[in-house]
């Protein structure tokens, strides 16, 4: 029988000595252990293996508006003027569904903002996903920021100097944080830029979010 390589990708530090251990018991003992960046390895094997894409829907279909819709966050309840619900389709997912719940919040960074929340959503709102709010400008550029999360693989944002995953350098505007939003406390964090308009930029942003702080 001809031999066989195999390779295990994307192994974590905590399981990494316990597979070495089976395969040393199995007679393999010298496998060749490369190292992954933990942030943007799994993300570039993704894009390799889908031919360089980054498995985003070639258009966002609105499906449904919905009025009365309202969230409760352990801090209170937002209530959306405008809660729309869009249609992806993805190689890995299928159809995927988010909803956009748009409100005002008070006092945020200073004064009243516009939110924009992305929530997974089968019609109303279910797991929130992604915020964007109003930059200082908003009323002369109409732009919102989101922080981008996901740099140790959970809820960790990216710094000034952290290398971004190649989807956010190649198809989406990014800044500071506290370039955008200036106020005493805002963080030093990089954001997704977005027109209040764009929904494509924002379920995108929403839709790589939900991968990157559940995946496995």
């Amino acid at each position: 029988m001809c031999p066989f390589s195999v390779t295990v990708q994307h192994v974590p530090d905590r399981e990494l000595g316990w597979l070495l251990s089976q395969l040393s018991r199995a007679g393999f003992d010298n496998p060749t252990i490369n190292y992954v960046d933990a942030d943007n390895g799994a993300e570039q094997a993704g894009d390799r293996a889908r031919g360089g894409s980054a498995d985003l829907p070639e258009d966002w279909r609105l499906v449904r508006e919905r009025k009365g819709e309202s969230y409760r966050w352990p801090q209170g309840r937002d209530r959306y003027a405008r809660y729309r619900v869009f249609v992806g389709t993805t190689r890995a997912e299928g159809a995927v569904q988010i909803g956009l719940g748009e409100t005002v919040r008070k006092n945020k960074w200073g004064r009243d903002r516009k939110y924009v929340v992305a929530f997974l959503s089968s019609g109303g709102p279910q797991q929130p996903l992604v915020e964007f709010l109003a930059a200082d400008d908003y009323a002369k550029t109409r732009e919102l920021v989101a922080v981008i999360r996901g740099s140790d693989g959970g809820r960790r944002m990216y710094g000034a100097g952290d290398p971004l995953p190649t989807v956010y350098t190649q198809r989406f505007r990014t800044q500071l944080y506290n370039d955008r939003v200036v106020y005493p406390g805002v963080w030093n964090k990089v954001v997704v830029v977005a027109r209040e308009d764009d929904d494509e930029a924002i379920l995108n942003h929403a839709l790589i979010q939900s991968r990157r702080r559940h995946r496995t």
